[in-house]
């Protein structure tokens, strides 16, 4: 079943509003009162060619349907809007009044009349293509993607060079699925170093499998890029933007879902470029936990993290996230004098309708505040969406069956000094996560190459350089055509001036991946230090051979060919 078909099962426990006072006399008919709501509020997406299952903008369809209208829109399943009135006001907040919700259960109950023809209103004109106007750049997939009928979930990551002859700022992207009933969600990132590239190289297919992509791919700082159905492209922020290299990759990572029969993706992604450079830049910030574990049958599990603000801060933005255990999802400010501001309350958490939300204004935060996250989980039978039967333990993981707790609030904050004191103050946090997170996945398989390269780094910025070492050499040992373990340990080897073992970690880096064009600079690096110019010329052409923007190789190159026109000839 298809992830926006699955959103119609009566898994909703919340009950009808308070309909007092609010009946409309007379008959009720669909021409009238049912076909001006159903225009408005669901026909974005209740239309030909969209994400929904199926139409509602005649007649026919909405008689057929009619019994399902009443119970979605009674239980406020549909329009699709998580938040709680009152809670945080948000920009583009969908739903429909108490009033409209009893229109639609009186229509039903009186026995979905049509009425008039002569009652019925014209279509709204939708927006066609572009939600934001004609963008400045389009890219898309090269080839589509073919997703079998059957089988799993696939996180499947699409790269696609941005043909742009200098860098930009951008104030606005816009992500168009290619076929919205397979895609899920999406999130943009983008790869200044070909590393995406090649690994989707080595994919017969188009784009290549994983949750994981390398780490210089990355979603622009401070911002949240992704997509999920139903979500219409936010307005740009007057003096936010964020900068698009020149000769970087664009990398989609698109959950897919089968929906019983092939499914072609293409999706592409439409740029609109800032003429000014930012005013101000944004900082996300996480409050996440990898500490889950849900006995089964536990009705209301309850995760928690907090974070204190160093900096006043307004936020602009929130983003939260959790899988299908989850029930309520609560973010909240805790102001310097004790007083609660409520930033976000989801009551009946959804994961088919997840997605980021901005405030309608930015909300104001002093310095000392504490933002707090609180998810609550319904591990027992008696939640529907419970895939377990019966219930079993649920902990931290990757997959949809798994369990995650997070929730992002993208601020800004006063200048540029407050945003550094803010990241400072936020780093231990966030490397105890990095940290975290990478124990997990050892604790999952102990001879996780990736988990432990990634830990060492992190160790390394801690300097705790021995331990950074020891998992390096596992890592190593663990994947011998893994190239990664052996370059850190090469810029490790190479701060402690241990230049002969450095130089043979970077030589095994580039005999696994001739590519690598950091391990080659830094072996032209190391070469230098031990003043071999001839090797050390070699590997900087190398690495700038394969990644032209290497800015460290290009101006160690210009370094060492000037000190050879300016060193004295032999006589």
């Amino acid at each position: 079943m298809c992830a926006v078909a699955a959103l119609w099962a009566p898994f909703n426990r919340g009950g009808p509003p308070n309909s007092m006072d609010i009946r409309t006399p007379g008959p009720i008919t669909f021409t009238k009162h049912i076909a001006p709501i159903l225009f408005a509020h669901c026909g974005e997406c209740h239309r030909p060619g969209q994400a929904a299952p199926f139409s509602l903008l005649s007649y026919a369809d909405a008689q057929r349907h009619a019994k399902q209208i009443a119970e979605v829109t009674q239980r406020r399943i549909m329009p699709p809007w998580l938040p709680r009135p009152g809670y945080g006001e948000f920009a583009g907040a969908r739903g429909l009044t108490p009033a409209q919700i009893e229109l639609v259960q009186q229509w039903v109950s009186q026995g979905v009349k049509e009425g008039a023809a002569s009652d019925l209103p014209s279509l709204p004109r939708w927006t066609e293509g572009w939600h934001l106007g004609k963008p400045d750049l389009i890219v898309e997939m090269p080839q589509p993607y073919l997703l079998p009928p059957e089988g799993k979930d696939i996180y499947r990551n699409f790269v696609i060079p941005v043909p742009i002859p200098v860098s930009r700022s951008v104030r606005a992207a816009e992500f168009r699925p290619g076929n919205p009933r397979a895609v899920h969600h999406a999130f943009i990132r983008f790869d200044p170093t070909q590393d995406s590239r090649r690994l989707d190289q080595r994919d017969p297919e188009p784009g290549f499998d994983g949750i994981h992509t390398p780490g210089s791919a990355r979603s622009p700082d401070g911002f949240f890029l992704s997509w999920q159905p139903g979500k219409l492209p936010a307005k740009p922020v007057e003096g936010l933007s964020w900068l698009l290299e020149k000769d970087s990759d664009l990398v989609l990572q698109v959950h897919l879902q089968p929906s019983g029969k092939p499914e072609p993706i293409r999706s592409s992604v439409g740029f609109y470029f800032a003429d000014q450079p930012p005013t101000n830049a944004p900082f996300k910030i996480e409050l996440t936990t990898f500490d889950i574990d849900i006995p089964a049958g536990a009705k209301a599990h309850v995760v928690r993290d907090s974070y204190r603000l160093p900096v006043d801060a307004e936020v602009i933005g929130v983003l939260p996230h959790a899988h299908f255990l989850a029930t309520q999802v609560h973010g909240f400010a805790t102001l310097p004098d004790g007083t609660r501001k409520w930033l976000l309350r989801i009551d009946e958490w959804n994961f088919n309708w997840q997605g980021d939300y901005r405030y309608a204004k930015p909300v104001s935060l002093p310095k000392g505040t504490t933002l707090t996250m609180e998810i609550v989980y319904d591990n027992s039978a008696d939640n529907p969406r419970n895939a377990n039967r019966p219930p079993k333990r649920v902990q931290y993981g990757l997959q949809s069956f798994d369990e995650m707790a997070e929730i992002w609030f993208q601020v800004l904050v006063r200048n540029r000094a407050d945003r550094e004191r803010l990241a400072r103050d936020y780093q231990p946090k966030f490397t105890r996560e990095i940290i975290a997170y990478n124990q997990y996945l050892l604790r999952l398989n102990p001879k996780d190459a990736r988990a432990q390269t990634e830990l060492a780094k992190v160790l390394v910025s801690e300097r705790r350089f021995a331990e950074a070492s020891s998992y390096l050499q596992s890592a190593a040992e663990n994947a011998p055509d893994y190239d990664e373990p052996h370059y850190f340990l090469g810029l490790l080897l190479r701060n402690q001036k241990k230049l002969d073992e450095a130089k043979k970690a970077f030589e095994n880096a580039v005999r696994i991946n001739p590519e690598n064009f950091k391990a080659h600079g830094n072996l032209g690096l190391a070469c230098l230090e031990q003043s071999d110019f001839r090797a050390a010329e070699i590997h900087f052409r190398r690495a700038l051979a394969i990644n032209p923007n290497d800015t460290v190789a290009r101006e160690s190159l210009d370094e060492l060919l000037k000190a050879k026109r300016n060193a004295p000839r032999s006589q």
